[in-house]
């Protein structure tokens, strides 16, 4: 019986997961892009509300922020001559610096925002990519039970964030959410150098 028809606990193919180099450097990239938005929903408004925006300004933050997501198709149009590891590479390097200038600027709430919106315009840089790197490395029999194991990066993306920060928090101000954040987008961007060459 082949794996991709069986239905039994995918938990059980976590050693098979880890034990395949690729779809383990797919998961980090991805947990990488999907703690990036979440920390921006959860941190973005309250930053704003903290520097004196209304609730309804934050609001609209938050959704700019969204909406650079359309840039998606036309970032993955113009980088299809790049290759998918100077893509991404690019992609977490600039979104992890402008994440470290609006921290280092975030005194000034006008600027701290704008560049808040900055730093998601590149994050959508790595949407126009998404799920490519999992789905060039699953193979195609495990892909159900590998698919179940690898969507499991948007909780965990959410979890560990919040779970850190909440500590993190207790010592520092607010701008040292987005120090961390751009320090960690810049880790991802080491992370892009396993990227197979012929992606």
């Amino acid at each position: 019986k082949s794996m991709g028809s069986s239905h039994s606990n995918p938990l059980r193919f976590i050693p098979r997961f880890l034990r395949q180099p690729r779809l383990k450097l797919a998961y980090v990239l991805a947990l990488f892009r999907s703690s990036w938005w979440n920390i921006f929903f959860i941190y973005a408004p309250i930053y704003c509300v903290e520097n004196g925006f209304s609730d309804e300004d934050a609001g609209l933050v938050v959704s700019l922020g969204a909406a650079s997501v359309m840039f998606a198709p036309l970032w993955s149009r113009m980088g299809v001559s790049m290759g998918m590891r100077r893509f991404l590479a690019l992609g977490y390097v600039s979104t992890g610096i402008v994440a470290l200038v609006m921290a280092a600027l975030s005194s000034i709430p006008t600027v701290g925002v704008a560049l808040l919106i900055g730093a998601c315009v590149c994050a959508s840089w790595l949407d126009a990519v998404g799920n490519s790197p999992f789905v060039r490395a699953v193979r195609p029999h495990e892909r159900p039970e590998m698919m179940s194991l690898y969507t499991t990066y948007r909780d965990v993306g959410r979890i560990i964030p919040q779970g850190a920060f909440s500590v993190i928090l207790l010592v520092f101000p607010l701008p040292a959410v987005f120090v961390v954040t751009g320090a960690g987008m810049l880790t991802a961007t080491w992370f892009t150098r396993y990227i197979p060459k012929r992606y």
